[in-house]
């Protein structure tokens, strides 16, 4: 068989099956089945690689931070074929209601399935059941349920729960938790929705055609050409095994199709081969400025699909295709161009400096910026600071970063230490720390405790945990306060604990000069960090709780009571639980540790009491300061 058609085929099946594979990624993320319509909660950010660890399997439907799935009609019963993955959770329900509470059948991987009516706030009571099912383990999970005169039955895996419940007829539904889970089946009543596999190959099957019919005319135009392009568009397959959601969040790429992102790599570098070849084709037979005219449409191309914005990016788009042109000529007739090497490297600097300019005006190149030390993606000069006022222990005037404000000399009986981030202490949306939950509590505390505020912003439990490695007794404090939730769950190369042991080791410095402020690096180093994997969340669950063991282990050392409080968010506090469920079970395991759910109470109040997704008002924080006073007080710890 002929080499250019042995590609052609190659290319065809290449292109095709990168193009079932996103599609049907795209679907399982964002679509739904045929009779059913996908609901979704907005969240505060929440890293991907702690949603899953892998991209979505083919043909199937994701349901993960407690989106839904509801059907569009009623019906009595409905079933499910899903696969939960390890602390996954998934809840079914035959009456959705999305602001009331309903009945509902709650399966969650390492538990028993029950029976709850579930409130709006995440809260939940038991229902009166008989039946009792085995712990489920992660992996697949068949289920029914169907209504019944007293309420409803479920068959889990082949074993059956009947819970009594008021509910009315209503529309089906299925919510994940926090973690992704596969849909494999759903099915209500006489609808069965069809996955996405069946249109992700015909589509990617309609692709393939398409592409092995034009590499087929290419190579009767240039055989070289068709070649390469053949090859390159085999490109995407590098990256298809990464999840694109992750690798868009690590590259900090905005308004983008992150399930699309291999094929989008394959279709850019065979555009750059086809474009570059026929530039090279056109040099040897043509004039110049037609020799120029390919690779200007690739820079072009580019341009309005990053997108570009505003007339200077696309000025230096257009200088870009033309050092690109010209870098091509030059090359093909290096004997008619005087200081060939020169005139090379002239252009090449050219098309280097015209495409970081095109990339600064656009939304990623924005990012993509580590000398700005607030807005700097990959930027480790804020981290770096953070870790030197910390060791440093020179107090800050305004604890916004390094280290807290300096202490007084204890004047009460009984001091009360609140620690934490910058909803403790140190956000920006403040200017004084009188406006924090700390002051707050000034006003309620008995006359013999006194009140101090040791919150810095920007930290987390590894951060608490080195300041009171280092300075507990300085603290003398009695009753210590932890404020955590939100900071523990932020995206980061490597953990908290192993960026500061780098930092220790002089490894951790990312001062590069002039590279700090180059658009390009920068893309390539968030490339390169997004192809590594279990970059993950900057403190784990298990590194939260060994940071609490060894903070309580300190305070057990001292004879200090210590109160864990989870951080509230909008508009779903329920976001963290896997941090407050490891507080809650320190507080269980621990004499003189108790566990106070801040995040539910600050989620009773609602949107008044948060500036953001996470920083609070003055309501939030008088919230805050009476829920303290009064957990303190029926602990009887002052």
């Amino acid at each position: 068989m002929n080499i250019k058609l042995i590609l052609a085929i190659f290319a065809a099946l290449v292109v095709g099956g990168l193009t079932s594979i996103c599609y049907s990624r795209a679907a399982a993320r964002h679509a739904a089945p045929s009779g059913w319509s996908r609901h979704t909660r907005g969240q505060p950010f929440v890293s991907q690689s702690v949603l899953a660890s892998s991209p979505p399997a083919f043909s199937t439907f994701a349901l993960s931070a407690y989106q839904s799935m509801v059907a569009d009609a009623s019906s009595d019963g409905f079933k499910v074929d899903a696969a939960l993955p390890e602390s996954g959770k998934l809840v079914l329900t035959p009456h959705y209601r999305a602001s009331h509470a309903t009945s509902a059948l709650i399966l969650e991987a390492g538990q028993k399935p029950t029976g709850q009516l579930m409130q709006f706030d995440g809260l939940s009571h038991p229902l009166t059941c008989s039946g009792s099912l085995r712990v489920l383990q992660p992996g697949r999970v068949v289920a029914e349920l169907e209504r019944t005169r007293s309420g409803w039955s479920a068959t889990v895996n082949g074993e059956t729960i009947s819970c009594a419940t008021q509910d009315g007829p209503g529309q089906p539904a299925i919510t994940a938790g926090l973690r992704r889970v596969s849909i494999y089946r759903l099915s209500s009543g006489s609808t069965s929705g069809q996955l996405p596999g069946v249109m992700a190959l015909s589509i990617g099957l309609g692709v393939g055609v398409i592409v092995f019919g034009a590499l087929v005319f290419g190579a009767g135009f240039s055989p070289a050409i068709t070649v390469s392009t053949a090859i390159a568009a085999a490109s995407g397959w590098l990256i298809v095994g990464i999840d694109g959601a992750q690798l868009a969040e690590t590259m900090r790429l905005i308004e983008v199709q992150e399930d699309w992102l291999a094929l989008s790599l394959s279709i850019f570098s065979a555009l750059s081969m086809a474009m570059i070849g026929l530039s090279i084709r056109f040099s040897k037979t043509r004039h110049p400025a037609l020799a120029i005219a390919p690779c200007l449409m690739l820079t072009l191309v580019v341009a309005l699909s990053l997108p570009v914005i505003g007339a200077m990016g696309w000025l230096y788009a257009l200088f870009a295709g033309l050092a690109l042109g010209g870098l091509v000529w030059v090359n093909v007739h290096p004997t008619k161009v005087p200081y060939f090497n020169l005139a090379s490297l002239g252009l090449m600097a050219i098309l280097m400096g015209s495409t970081e300019v095109m990339v600064r005006f656009t939304h990623v190149g924005s990012l993509w910026n580590a000398a700005d030390n607030h807005h700097g993606a990959g930027s480790m000069h804020t981290l770096i600071a953070q870790f030197e006022g910390m060791a440093s222990g020179v107090p800050s005037v305004y604890p916004s970063k390094g280290f807290p404000v300096a202490l007084k000399p204890k004047v009460a009986p009984i001091r009360v230490a609140c620690l934490g981030a910058s909803s403790t202490g140190g956000a920006f949306q403040n200017d004084s720390l009188d406006e924090f939950y700390p002051a707050r509590m000034t006003h309620m505390r008995p006359p013999n405790t006194e009140i101090v505020n040791q919150g810095v912003g920007g930290w987390t439990s590894f951060h608490v945990r080195k300041y009171l490695e280092g300075h507990a007794d300085a603290l003398n404090a009695d009753i210590w306060t932890l404020y955590l939730g939100v900071n523990e769950n932020l995206p980061t190369r490597m953990s908290f604990a192993d960026l500061y042991a780098a930092w220790e080791s002089g490894a951790l410095n990312e001062s590069i000069g002039v590279l700090d402020n180059i658009r390009l690096f920068q893309g390539l180093r968030l490339f390169a960090r997004g192809l590594q994997p279990g970059a993950g969340a900057g403190v784990s669950p298990a590194a939260l709780k060994e940071n609490l063991s060894t903070i309580v282990a300190l305070a057990k050392a001292r004879g200090v009571k210590v109160l864990l409080m989870s951080e509230g968010v909008r508009p779903d506090p329920r976001i963290l639980w896997h941090y407050s469920a490891v507080m809650n079970t320190v507080a269980a395991d621990n004499e003189n540790v108790a566990y106070l759910d801040t995040a539910a109470i600050l989620d009773t109040v609602g949107d008044g009491a948060f500036i953001d997704s996470n920083h609070l008002t003055d309501l939030g924080h008088r919230t805050v300061a009476v829920a303290i006073k009064s957990e303190l007080s029926r602990l009887g710890w002052w």
